[in-house]
């Protein structure tokens, strides 16, 4: 399978999804690294998978995942490009902690959580979200903070 330099954990529980991206937050990820798509928030039922090749994600992995969140499955992803290998494997088992799981894995969990990150070369900022995607208006959205927060 392709190299990714996004982790991502597909939650059939909105709940679990909210927890888990706290707690990475809380362990140090920044806005910049984590993202949380909830498809109850968003106007469209659907991620362009274009945006989500672009992000990093192999496409056969990024067809699942927007064919996960059509369904009504939150997404959590982590860039871990440009990142200590030790922070990505951090990521994985704070995901995997909160019932996470991914196209390598599937919905069965019958493989491995994401095995094939790479971590060696930074990748540009994304979000799952924008502002106008939400159903909240954009000046309701927290601004993103100016300064990159990177985990140790």
């Amino acid at each position: 399978m392709a190299e990714s330099n996004v982790v991502v954990g597909v939650f059939e529980d909105v709940d679990q999804a909210q927890q888990a991206y706290d707690s990475l937050r809380a362990q140090g990820f920044g806005d910049d690294y984590v993202s949380l798509a909830n498809p109850q928030e968003m106007r469209r039922p659907q991620l362009d998978i274009r945006y989500l090749v672009e992000a990093g994600i192999p496409d056969a992995e990024a067809r699942f995942y927007a064919q996960e969140f059509s369904e009504g499955h939150a997404l959590v992803t982590v860039r871990v490009a440009g990142l200590p290998p030790a922070s990505a494997r951090k990521a994985v088992a704070l995901l995997e902690g909160h019932g996470a799981y991914d196209a390598h894995a599937g919905r069965e969990r019958r493989g491995p959580y994401a095995p094939h990150i790479r971590t060696e070369q930074p990748s540009p900022f994304f979000d799952l979200t924008y502002p106008e995607d939400l159903a909240q208006p954009a000046s309701d959205q927290p601004s993103p903070h100016s300064q990159e927060e990177r985990p140790e």
